[in-house]
């Protein structure tokens, strides 16, 4: 394990998805995830409804999406199955269901075929 960090180290602010349907992909995430949508040319801006977390940012790109993304998004829901379906009912899809010592996870895609995953939320026993 490293040391902690220094105080100048940066801080995760967002997460910021190239898309070249901003309106469509600021409506799909921001329903899927409940926070509030801002719209500003080029951009569009996701704040967590609860405060907490990072942000996500949406960039009007004019390039489109190709091949496997390099980095994705790990979402939670105490309800994988009601995520499963908001995901699908939003315009995205779904994609192979995944297990991993003891973690449950779906795989799914935005409307433009971004990779995401979300994974069952763990409970108290």
């Amino acid at each position: 394990m490293t040391d902690p960090a220094p105080a100048e180290a940066p801080r995760l602010i967002a997460v910021t998805i190239d898309c070249a349907d901003l309106e469509g992909m600021l409506t799909f995430w921001s329903e899927l995830l409940g926070g509030e949508a801002q719209l500003e040319e080029p951009f569009g801006f996701i704040q967590p409804a609860d405060g907490r977390g990072a942000a996500v940012w949406l960039q009007r790109v004019p390039e489109t999406h190709s091949g496997k993304n390099r980095l994705h998004l790990d979402l939670v829901s105490q309800d994988l199955a009601t995520a499963e379906r908001r995901v699908e009912e939003l315009g995205g899809s779904l994609d192979g269901i995944h297990e991993w010592h003891g973690f449950r996870w779906r795989t799914c895609r935005d409307p433009e075929g971004n990779v995401f995953d979300v994974m069952q939320g763990q409970t108290a026993e």
